[in-house]
């Protein structure tokens, strides 16, 4: 359910995105293709269904957040979810268990027994 849920926000969102678009800041974007002449819906009945669109995909992605939130699968009981961050956290060594590497000796020359 959560996945079906997912794809439909991605959906919503592209649509979303493509209406955005398609509209101008001032009021020209889509409608104003049609602005000479009368076509079937008309410069205002075109401005009003991309702003209805905008409104209606922007509160779908916000429900369909909230659903799929609800939905997410959860962990059993009595089994502990964790992530992979904190599992290699967990599995590293100690800083003190780290090699020692040599030494140089003197001001960058390397010691004796590596020569």
């Amino acid at each position: 359910m959560y996945t079906i849920i997912s794809i439909f926000i991605v959906i919503a969102a592209i649509l979303l995105i493509l209406i955005v678009l398609a509209q101008n800041p001032k009021g020209g974007g889509l409608a104003s293709n049609f602005a000479g002449s009368n076509q079937f819906m008309g410069v205002r009945k075109t401005a009003d269904f991309l702003e209805k669109a905008t409104w209606t995909l922007a509160l779908s992605i916000v429900v369909l957040s909230f659903l799929a939130t609800v939905s997410m699968p959860k962990a059993k009981q009595g089994e502990e979810q964790r992530s992979e961050v904190e599992a290699k956290m967990n599995n590293t060594p100690a800083p003190d268990a780290t090699p020692a590497f040599p030494m140089p000796t003197q001001q960058g020359q390397p010691s004796d027994s590596t020569k």
